[in-house]
């Protein structure tokens, strides 16, 4: 199963993005779940140099990237 993420483009479309995601639910070919960002997300901390440079190694990245390569890679 896959998770999505989908933005209406504009308020005024938001209500037939809602109506075509319920009508999917409905049929059972979804499961319809609104997030609330507010409740579930919270500020991410950056990573420290140190955490980035044992990320970059766990990714055995070091020796055929640079740093910068290995950092835009993992996207940190």
């Amino acid at each position: 199963m896959k998770t999505f993420r989908v933005k209406a483009v504009s308020e005024s479309e938001e209500t037939l993005v809602f109506e075509i995601l319920q009508t999917l639910q409905r049929k059972g070919t979804i499961v319809f779940e609104e997030e609330h960002p507010e409740a579930t997300s919270k500020a991410a901390t950056p990573a420290t140099d140190e955490q980035v440079q044992e990320i970059i190694d766990e990714a055995e990245l070091g020796p055929y990237y640079s740093e910068q390569e290995a950092k835009k890679i993992l996207q940190l």
